[in-house]
């Protein structure tokens, strides 16, 4: 490890192998011996103002609504999450995967990786009364890593391996990082649990620190950039802020990704813990200001939807865009429980009304899409 760029006092410190042969970072245990300024402490009040906003929309929602309009929500944390780690499956990808059996390998991997991070939070946030520790942690993980790339790499176990983070090609004399030795992560983990669950700390603040303790400490060989970003979701489900997963934090880091990486890397370099902070509250905020307007936008296409001159089973076909806005007349068959017939009717009756439109230009094997709801999704 470059050891020359790191100068920690609060965060941790260097040290080396038993060998002598690399270096690595030691962090520090938590909680650490920091003080935020009141910049920070107003930023914190205003990230729970807007929290609570969101949680109050969503909250007063019934759950028809909520079963409804928020499926788009996990789906776009898990696309985003996966995209900082270099995955390419976009949500139009998983959603025509859904419709038509994906063909190419890699594309197949790649939504596999999304759909298990899907799957890992919908797990994680429906297991209210579990605390968060390693038992759950472990079981996460190894949903995460069910059948994709790193399946290989002990799903469902801390690394027994050394690890490295850095360009291709790196060594352990070479990378810019090099997290600790695989013999100190359990105990180190504990401390992290331990800290999660301490009720002394400001909820916000053990999120964005758990984050970058869990990213350093990196326990896993594989996945702990998304299982990272997925602890930020448990430790916010699990205090009341957010009872439903309807914060795609992922959208606001992979597109500020350079400077997400390069924030966490400064507290390890030079204690920069208000850096890193003050990026968190800030995607905090702007991302549950546009998950608020994200549940407008679709609730009023639901509502002029519902307020069109249909029949209950096209209705129920509507809803179901919301879950996936690409259909086949074969699936509106099976989602209205009709004849093919009958679905073609429907079908043609929306292309009429110019909610669905046909993509692939064929008269056999047509897909359509309710380009609406796509557009709304895209924009946010």
């Amino acid at each position: 490890m470059r050891e020359d760029i790191y100068h920690p006092v609060k965060s941790g410190e260097v040290r080396y192998s038993d060998s002598g042969g690399f270096s690595y970072f030691w962090p520090n245990d938590l909680p650490f011996d920091i003080e935020f300024d009141k910049k920070i402490y107003k930023k914190i009040e205003t990230a729970i103002i807007t929290l609570s906003k969101l949680d109050g929309k969503v909250s007063q929602m019934t759950e028809q609504e909520r079963n409804i309009l928020l499926v788009p929500f996990v789906l776009m944390e898990s696309t985003k999450s996966s995209a900082i780690e270099g995955t390419g499956t976009t949500m139009e990808d998983i959603y025509m995967a859904e419709r038509v059996e994906e063909t190419d390998p890699r594309k197949l991997m790649d939504n596999l990786e999304v759909l298990n991070y899907r799957d890992a939070l919908n797990h994680a946030t429906s297991q209210k009364d579990n605390a968060i520790d390693e038992g759950l942690l472990l079981e996460l993980h190894k949903i995460l890593m069910k059948g994709v790339r790193g399946e290989n790499k002990s799903p469902g176990e801390y690394r027994s391996v050394q690890v490295l983070v850095g360009n291709r090609g790196d060594t352990l004399e070479s990378a810019k990082f090099v997290p600790m030795p695989p013999e100190h992560v359990p105990w180190k983990m504990g401390n992290l649990f331990n800290y999660i669950s301490s009720p002394d700390e400001n909820v916000l603040l053990s999120a964005a620190l758990s984050h970058y303790q869990f990213e350093t400490i990196h326990p896993f060989t594989d996945g702990n950039g998304r299982m990272g970003r997925l602890l930020i979701m448990l430790i916010l489900n699990r205090n009341g802020v957010l009872e439903y997963p309807v914060l795609y934090l992922s959208g606001y880091f992979n597109n500020k990704r350079d400077e997400y990486i390069d924030r966490l890397n400064r507290v390890r370099e030079v204690d920069d813990f208000h850096g890193w902070v003050d990026l968190f509250l800030d995607a905090l905020i702007e991302q549950s200001h546009s998950s608020i307007a994200l549940i407008d936008s679709l609730y009023r296409i639901r509502m002029r939807y519902h307020g069109m001159n249909v029949d209950l089973k096209t209705l129920h076909l509507l809803d179901s865009l919301f879950a996936n806005p690409f259909v086949r007349k074969a699936d509106v068959a099976a989602i209205c429980n009709v004849h093919p017939s009958t679905a073609g009717k429907i079908v043609n009756d929306l292309v009429e009304k110019g909610i669905l439109r046909e993509t692939t230009g064929k008269k056999r094997n047509q897909m359509f899409v309710c380009d609406e709801i796509m557009r709304v999704l895209d924009s946010y």
